[in-house]
């Protein structure tokens, strides 16, 4: 773990947040800042500077915690559907040097919700 890194220290406990679910190796949070209801963040407990960093079973892993999830949280609160987000490199998240995480997104029709790959 790095000492600055906010992730880092949300694993630590030292910044509260909303536990959705943990496990030894991932911990999923709610979102501070929610683009839906039920947007959680899912991060590994190791930090990566890369996704590339983790090994194929850490990866396999992860995602599948994430689809896992995303389906839970698709029937506990009725949603249409779900994005999944890994964001990689500083051109895909300047705000967090802490990878992987992923945003677990619940969608609903007609959200006016827009990810355009393409920036």
């Amino acid at each position: 773990m790095e000492k600055d890194c906010v992730f880092c220290k949300i694993i630590r406990s030292e910044i509260p947040s909303k536990k959705y679910y943990e496990d030894n190796n991932f911990l999923a949070i709610f979102d501070i800042n929610p683009i839906s209801n039920g947007h959680v963040v899912l991060m590994s407990k190791t930090h990566y500077t890369n996704v590339g960093d983790m090994n194929e079973s850490e990866w396999q892993s992860f995602m599948n915690i994430a689809r896992m999830l995303a389906e839970k949280i698709v029937t506990e609160i009725g949603a249409d559907g779900y994005n999944i987000l890994v964001n990689q490199g500083e051109a895909g998240q300047s705000l967090v040097n802490h990878r992987p995480h992923c945003h677990i997104i619940p969608r609903f029709l007609e959200d006016g919700i827009k990810i355009d790959p393409r920036g």
